[in-house]
């Protein structure tokens, strides 16, 4: 439970833009705790991390599904770019692993599980390429996009070309809006 409890505390502190400082401060905790659960050096109880949640603006709930939220993805993607052995290979895959879930996730549950904001992954191109992704699966199906999508901070002022030799007509217009240059045919595991 301390890894799970680590990982959400993280990605909804992250995504709501806080410090671990400003956390402690809403949640009225020594920030010593706070970075004690995110590394899952103390498993909080359920009571507890329930508590710091909702201090960060999020509630603690499940869904009926083993696919990870996008979130979760992008602490994922942020986690394996910011290690000592970065790889953006390994980061890459992990956003394709995205996409193959928000393909073969149900309709409802795929706006479920975009609902969230994801944290910053420490690379503008990441963030673009979740905010795509999204756009497009969800478009795709006249589902809604949570707001989060359309924050500058998720579109690139230079394009991505992530698809080297990939032709104008094969980018989905999503991820071309937010300055990615992935083809369909990229978009799914081999």
């Amino acid at each position: 439970m301390a890894k799970v409890a680590a990982q959400l505390l993280r990605t909804a502190r992250r995504g709501s833009g806080l410090t671990q400082r400003a956390l402690a401060g809403r949640a009225r905790v020594c920030g010593s705790a706070i970075a004690d659960v995110e590394r899952s050096a103390h498993d909080p109880g359920t009571g507890s991390l329930e508590h710091l949640l909702e201090a960060t603006g999020h509630r603690l709930c499940a869904l009926p599904t083993s696919s990870y939220p996008v979130a979760v993805w992008a602490d994922s993607i942020y986690r394996e770019l910011g290690s000592e052995r970065s790889s953006h290979k390994v980061a890459f895959r992990a956003l394709i692993g995205l996409s193959d879930e928000l393909a073969a996730a149900t309709k409802p549950l795929r706006v479920a599980l975009c609902v969230a904001v994801p944290p910053p992954c420490g690379d503008e191109r990441y963030d673009a390429a979740i905010a795509g992704l999204v756009e497009h699966y969800l478009t795709k199906d006249r589902l809604p996009v949570p707001e989060w999508v359309d924050q500058p901070s998720r579109t690139l002022t230079e394009k991505w070309e992530a698809s080297l030799y990939a032709e104008r007509s094969e980018i989905p217009e999503a991820l071309a809006r937010h300055g990615v240059w992935l083809s369909e045919s990229d978009l799914a595991s081999v």
